[in-house]
């Protein structure tokens, strides 16, 4: 499992069932601006699995793209990933592989 949140492994599972699944979170913690409301939610995960492809997206970049009948997975290299999101991609790709 790598360390990979459980929430995730749920996104990846409903995106098979339905096409897209997305989990929203607050991008900053704390108040938004000068009032005192919440920092609005943004997408923090989106994944898209179709018969021929899955995408994940992180905080709204698609960052990797997994060809189901090749096999393959383009990774987009201008997105600044850290550690954990590199684990969430290598993650990713395999669970992608696998279907």
């Amino acid at each position: 499992m790598l360390g990979i949140d459980n929430e995730l492994e749920q996104l990846y599972k409903k995106a098979q069932q339905d096409g897209e699944a997305v989990l929203k979170d607050r991008w900053t913690a704390g108040n938004y601006g000068c009032c005192s409301t919440r920092a609005p939610l943004v997408e923090k995960y989106r994944i898209e699995h179709t018969d021929t492809h899955s995408s994940l997206y992180l905080w709204g970049t698609k960052v990797v793209v997994v060809d189901h009948d090749k096999q393959t997975a383009r990774v987009n290299e201008a997105y600044k990933a850290s550690n954990y999101d590199k684990k969430i991609i290598d993650w990713f790709i395999q669970q992608a592989r696998k279907s």
